[in-house]
């Protein structure tokens, strides 16, 4: 009876390991899911910024604006930032004639 008893012992130990592993396995892989679901669509949006970033840095930007002015003429007033700052901005008037630095 006292082998019986032991057998019994040891298989109920090992079911209750396997439990427990199976359990942990669980555990464990539902938790590297969910940082999976967090962690990629972080890192894919952060790569595009990068990309966004890069691209941006090949542009010249130019600041472009309208302003009203006397004798009831309008003119587009360009200025890029790289160019000199001692030179005048570039005048654009709806009749395509320019004047300035353009």
């Amino acid at each position: 009876m006292n082998d019986v008893s032991q057998k019994s012992g040891v298989s109920d130990t090992l079911v209750e390991a396997r439990s427990g592993l199976f359990r942990a396995t669980l555990l464990f892989g539902s938790i590297a899911v969910a940082l999976a679901m967090i962690v990629v669509p972080t890192a894919d949006q952060q790569a595009k910024q990068r990309v966004a970033a890069e691209r941006a840095r090949e542009l010249d930007p130019i600041t472009t604006g309208s302003n009203g002015t006397t004798n009831r003429q309008s003119y587009v007033s360009r200025r890029s930032v790289l160019t000199d700052p001692s030179k005048g901005p570039c005048l654009l008037f709806p009749d395509g004639t320019q004047r300035g630095a353009c």
